[in-house]
């Protein structure tokens, strides 16, 4: 895949690239890990990690749920590399409040269960959230990431390392949230790591507050 980006727009098409060299197929396979299992793949270090097969095979069987299994044709130029757009609009056509983990291999063959496989962490959200640590607490601030707008009416959560809810917050009209001081002074399991927001409908967005 080609870099560590992760938020893809909610408008217009949505395509994730697939760089392949000397292969006519590509299977894919796309997990969800729901909100609630997000903060624990954080400070397990798993989020936007390259997965072994065997990480894989946890996550279709423990953390996540699998959306998504088949194949995709690439035009096969010897020795080249081949960008092809992913069409997810087509793969998945709801797309439930969580992160997405797309893996890729050459169709041919079964991988090393040890042997790292190319990984894309995603969301799809139009939720740019933004956060500053300051003295009087955590300031949080929402907008579109289509207009830049503020967004008002976004529930945010902020997560401890323990996955508790350390307190809950609603954006005004400036698209603007203040969790108080004391929240974020939480040390070892109490110490937050994840700020997620969800808007009035129903859109998915995080920040990881160590990374």
């Amino acid at each position: 895949f080609t870099g560590r980006n992760y938020v893809l727009p909610r408008t217009g098409q949505r395509g994730i690239p697939v760089i392949s060299v000397n292969v006519d197929r590509v299977k894919v396979e796309i997990f969800r890990v729901g909100n609630r299992n997000l903060a624990p793949q954080i400070v397990a270090g798993e989020f936007q990690r390259q997965l072994s097969g065997d990480d894989v095979d946890r996550l279709r069987d423990t953390t996540g749920a699998q959306v998504f299994t088949g194949e995709m044709a690439v035009k096969n130029t010897l020795n080249a590399d081949v960008t092809t757009a992913f069409p997810l609009d087509e793969a998945i056509r709801q797309m439930a409040p969580g992160v997405y983990v797309m893996v890729a291999r050459p169709a041919s063959g079964e991988p090393v269960s040890w042997d790292a496989q190319a990984t894309q962490w995603f969301i799809v959200s139009d939720l740019g959230l933004t956060a500053i640590a300051g003295e009087d607490g955590l300031h949080a601030l929402v907008r579109s990431l289509a207009s830049a707008k503020p967004l008002e009416k976004v529930t945010l959560r902020l997560i401890a390392r323990n996955n508790e809810v350390l307190g809950t917050a609603t954006t005004d009209a400036g698209g603007f949230a203040l969790f108080p001081a004391g929240l974020t002074h939480g040390s070892g399991g109490n110490a937050p790591v994840l700020l997620s927001a969800v808007g009035a409908d129903g859109d998915y967005g995080f920040l990881s507050l160590t990374q």
